[in-house]
């Protein structure tokens, strides 16, 4: 008993270790990313598509793409911040600004294990959503 409490203990330290330490800039994008997944997971995908950045906003139709990749997966169990990197360039911006892409581990109603990938582009003072991948 006593090994086992003691072995517990080892494996929460060792996970607490493994958390991911976000900066308060990292802090910043996670929160305009889930803010605006909040909008996605509620089902309003013209809203969402509303708070793309406008330069890459009619780049897709993102209320189809929604409806075909987002919706089928179902309500969310567990979202989980994987990690935050940063980059001068993405793909669709030909500008060289900040942009953060945000990744998170989602577990869906119908399906268990799922990558969302949110790209993020720094506009004056804020963030703004530049893309949304899910796989």
């Amino acid at each position: 008993m006593r090994f086992a409490a003691v072995f517990v203990l080892a494996c929460a330290g060792a996970c607490s270790a493994l958390a991911l330490s976000l900066s308060p800039e990292d802090e910043a994008a996670r929160d305009v990313a889930l803010q605006w997944l909040g909008v996605v997971d509620s089902g309003n995908y013209k809203d969402a598509t509303l708070l793309i950045s406008e330069q890459v906003r009619w780049s897709r139709d993102w209320t189809k793409y929604f409806a075909a990749h987002r919706a089928p997966l179902g309500s969310v169990n567990n979202r989980k911040i994987a990690e935050v990197k940063y980059a001068s360039t993405v793909p669709g911006d030909p500008e060289f600004r900040r942009h953060a892409i945000v990744r998170f581990k989602t577990s869906f109603e119908h399906k268990a294990a799922a990558k969302e990938e949110i790209v993020l582009t720094k506009m004056g003072c804020c963030w703004e959503v530049m893309g949304y991948e899910i796989n």
